[in-house]
């Protein structure tokens, strides 16, 4: 019973590792010159970032969202 129970255990938490992991958004943006990439558990605040890191280094701040998609 105990084994059992220390199974379940380990499966409950690698499941919800998982499933965490699943739930972060990447997305990758592109300008002139330049690209970036940005990671969050929001899909806003990932092309946000995204973009920032784009415009930082492009010599002229115009980028847009490549793609988007969940994971990482």
């Amino acid at each position: 019973m105990r084994h059992t129970l220390a199974s379940l255990v380990v499966a409950a938490s690698l499941l919800s590792v998982a499933s965490s992991e699943a739930s972060a958004w990447v997305c990758r943006a592109v300008g002139i010159g330049s690209g970036g990439y940005g990671r969050s558990f929001s899909v806003i605040d990932a092309k946000l970032i995204a973009l920032r890191r784009c415009e930082n280094y492009s010599p002229l701040p115009v980028c847009t969202i490549l793609w988007c998609r969940p994971g990482g």
